[in-house]
């Protein structure tokens, strides 16, 4: 399915299918002085392509052309579209190229060839969600969970204090991720956070958020590797009371 436009029905079969080879993987190689090989600067993947091929059938042959163009209508002509395997794997991906043969032996029946493009090229997995309380006066909450997968995840991290109105008088929250010792942080500067106000650790987007504020984040971003991990939140000031919520989706090579 690409996204709500169904690609296995009578009108349209897919008989081939090509999506479980691994992304483009893009080598950066530096020569070694004095030495011979090569050393690796990166091995990032980069996009990938999943290709499809089968039928576009129709009733006659009028009913053909409209199916060939209600193809292109909700298919080739989007610029990006969510393109989902089953109900556990989908992918944003774009039509790069299309071929739709010419009906010389059939009126009601064509093959036709798509190659999409996935720019983010990891398949993601359905939302999951993990909460727990944080007690009152707390300077620091440890949280230990499986992230799912088989390639890192980039989760949101958030805290979101008890209360509707003032301010707490929590001045600071590091967010640190246990396997790397990697963190970032959230410093309130002149001011503590306000009751009801969350701080959300963006990690896809590489950004701290008070509220709707963008706040300037110190320390590094890290990559969540699948398998166990202890994720430690450490508070500055004493802490009121409040909930962390992890979020993300598990993604597949």
């Amino acid at each position: 399915m690409f996204d709500s436009f169904e690609l296995q029905t009578t009108a349209y079969i897919v008989t081939n299918i090509e999506y479980r080879t691994i992304p483009v993987r893009e080598l950066s190689l530096e020569s070694i002085s004095r030495k011979p090989g090569k050393k690796f600067l990166s091995t990032e993947f980069g996009e990938r392509k999943i290709n499809m091929s089968g039928f576009v059938i129709g009733t006659s042959a009028s009913d053909l052309q409209t199916n060939i163009d209600n193809f292109h209508s909700n298919v080739t002509r989007k610029t990006t579209g969510v393109l989902a395997f089953d109900a556990t794997r989908s992918i944003n991906a774009t039509v790069s190229n299309v071929v739709i043969s010419d009906p010389q032996y059939s009126q009601t029946m064509v093959p036709f060839e798509i190659e999409f493009t996935a720019a983010s090229p990891f398949y993601e997995g359905t939302q999951l969600t993990a909460n727990t309380t944080v007690a009152s006066g707390s300077t620091s909450n440890a949280i230990t969970t499986t992230i799912s997968g088989s390639i890192f995840a980039e989760p949101t991290f958030t805290f979101t204090p008890v209360g509707s109105s003032g301010s707490t008088t929590t001045s600071g929250i590091r967010v640190t991720y246990g396997p790397s010792s990697e963190h970032v942080t959230w410093s309130g500067g002149n001011h503590t956070l306000a009751y009801g106000t969350a701080v959300q650790f963006d990690y896809a987007n590489l950004k701290i958020l008070e509220g709707s504020t963008e706040i300037a984040a110190e320390g590094s971003y890290s990559r969540w590797e699948p398998g166990s991990t202890t994720i430690t939140t450490t508070f500055s000031g004493r802490m009121q009371g409040g909930t962390l919520a992890l979020v993300y989706k598990p993604r597949y090579l």
